[in-house]
Formats: structure tokens, C-alpha cells, sequence
């Protein structure tokens, strides 16, 4: 295969498989904000906390406890909070193990603001995203990221890994002069 096809397989693999992601991720999202949707009062608390754009920084939301109705927020970089009804549209959340009542201005405040340090918080990336290499000049590690032009079999998806290669002709051998 000449480089110029592999490197169009490998584009179009790559320009599925994204758009693949962003399907799944949308459908994650609409999953996720259904539940803020059915409950209107979570809605106004979550955009009283976090902002009305707030479905970007969530990724789910999930009943925990029937009773009292309790919510657990998943956030896009795996932290969460808790958010309990305690009636009369009065809410109690917890975020970071301490607990705010939101109905009071300045602890509202302060939980917004421990939300925003939750999301401030960003671990490492999964395994197998990006792999550290030692090196004998530096000593230390670099992030090891490989070029465009040398993709591996394995990088590139099992659809272009099993695609056919073409064969490559044999260079013809030419008599040796005397």
C-alpha cells in the first residue's frame, strides 16, 4: 500500500470514529439532562449552582434514593456531588463531603463555588492515551505520541487492520556488470 492510500484510510477511520463519539456523547447528554428536565426545581438549582449552560459540565445524572429524592451529578471529569429535595422546594447538597443549603445566599455561593473546584480538578488521562517513554538524554519522561506518518495496525482500528494491502512489486535485479 502507498502512503498516500494508507494515510486516506487511516483519516477516514479516524473521521468515523469521531464522529461515532460525538453520537454516543450526545446521546449520553440528552440521557443525562432528562432527568434534570423532569424535575424543574433540579434544573433551577443546577443553573442557580453551575450556570444555565450546565449540561457541558455534566455527564449524568442519576436517582440515588427514592425518598428523600436523592441526586447524584456526575461531572465530565469523573468528580460527583449529591443533591437531596428536603421539601417545600428547599434542597441540600454535598459536595466534597461538606453540605450546603443553597436557599441561603452566601452558602449558595460557597457550594457554587466548590462545584467549580470540582471541575477545576482534572486526573490523569486513561491508560493507553498517552504513554510515557524514558529517555537516556533527558533522563526523565516525555509523552510518547506517534507521528501521522507511521501509523501502527493497532492504532488505526480493526476496520483498516483488516483491510487488504496491496502487494508491493519486487524490485527488479539487474546484472551485475563485469
Amino acid at each position: 500500500m502507498n502512503k498516500e492510500l494508507l494515510l486516506e484510510k487511516y483519516i477516514k477511520v479516524a473521521v468515523r470514529k469521531a464522529l461515532k463519539e460525538q453520537e454516543e456523547q450526545q446521546r449520553r447528554v440528552e440521557k443525562a439532562m432528562y432527568l434534570a428536565y423532569r424535575f424543574p426545581g433540579l434544573k433551577d438549582l443546577m443553573t442557580k449552582l453551575m450556570s444555565p449552560a450546565f449540561g457541558r459540565f455534566v455527564s449524568g445524572i442519576n436517582v440515588v434514593a427514592p425518598k428523600p429524592t436523592t441526586f447524584n451529578i456526575s461531572l465530565v471529569n469523573g468528580q460527583d456531588f449529591t443533591i437531596k429535595y428536603i421539601g417545600n422546594k428547599k434542597w441540600n447538597v454535598k459536595v466534597s463531603g461538606r453540605q450546603y443549603h443553597p436557599d441561603n445566599i452566601g452558602e449558595e455561593e460557597r457550594c457554587s463555588q466548590a462545584i467549580a473546584d470540582l471541575l477545576e480538578l482534572n486526573y490523569a488521562p486513561a491508560q493507553g492515551k498517552e504513554q510515557t517513554s524514558a529517555t537516556p538524554e533527558t533522563g526523565g519522561s516525555e509523552p510518547s505520541t506517534p507521528s501521522p506518518s507511521e501509523p501502527g495496525a493497532a492504532e488505526l482500528g480493526p476496520d483498516l487492520a483488516a483491510a487488504e494491502e496491496e502487494p508491493t512489486p519486487a524490485p527488479e535485479e539487474t546484472p551485475a556488470e563485469a
